[in-house]
């Protein structure tokens, strides 16, 4: 059985999939054998074809690929597909099995519904992985990621960490982005793993 880890987000664009191209990115250089695996995506073109672009990779999956860009319960609505978690959960039985290691990255923020009394911190949470958060490292950034962190810890959810994004502007070496990660740690003891750099 393999390992993996969810990337969840403070929201929609705060740098998903640029994170998940980082650590795939990283983990290329290893033996191990690693999949990317984006359970529902909304929209054209797709957070797949980001990846594909931007790391070269070929062991990438999606169950639920919806034209509808929007939120997950609004695209399987417009589209009338209904959305089954054990297609999600079958998958990632099977996946565990061929993978040393499973990039899984949600959509959207964790608050955010895929059906009826189902959203994607449940998501995190059938995947049995680790959640590590993925913020903006700009102003509204504590308060977003703070959210965040709570409701995980309400649906009894293991956080890895938090990281900031890269984002065109900012120094992530600035006053005032230390200070937010800071903040976000000490209030939620929640571990900042650090802000990733700019992917050639």
């Amino acid at each position: 059985m393999s390992s993996g880890l969810f990337i969840a987000g403070t929201g929609t664009d705060v740098g998903k999939s640029y994170a998940s191209a980082f650590f795939l990115s990283f983990f290329k250089k290893t033996e191990w054998k690693i999949l990317y695996y984006k359970p529902i995506q909304c929209g054209k073109p797709g957070d797949t074809a980001f990846i594909k672009k931007m790391t070269k990779y070929k062991d990438i999956a999606c169950t639920y690929n919806l034209k509808t860009p929007g939120s997950p319960h609004f695209a399987f609505e417009k589209e009338k597909i209904k959305f089954d978690k054990r297609a999600i959960k079958s998958f990632l039985l099977e996946a565990k099995k061929k993978y040393n290691f499973i990039i899984m990255e949600g959509a959207g923020g964790v608050r955010v519904p895929i059906a009826r009394g189902f959203d994607m911190a449940d998501l995190a949470k059938l995947s049995g992985f680790e959640v590590l958060l993925v913020g903006t490292p700009n102003v509204g950034t504590i308060n977003h990621t703070l959210l965040s962190i709570d409701y995980l810890k309400s649906k009894n959810i293991k956080i890895k960490g938090f990281i900031f994004s890269w984002v065109e502007g900012i120094d992530l070496g600035s006053e005032i982005v230390l200070n937010n990660a800071q903040t976000i740690e000490k209030i939620s003891k929640v571990p900042f793993c650090g802000a990733l750099p700019k992917l050639s």
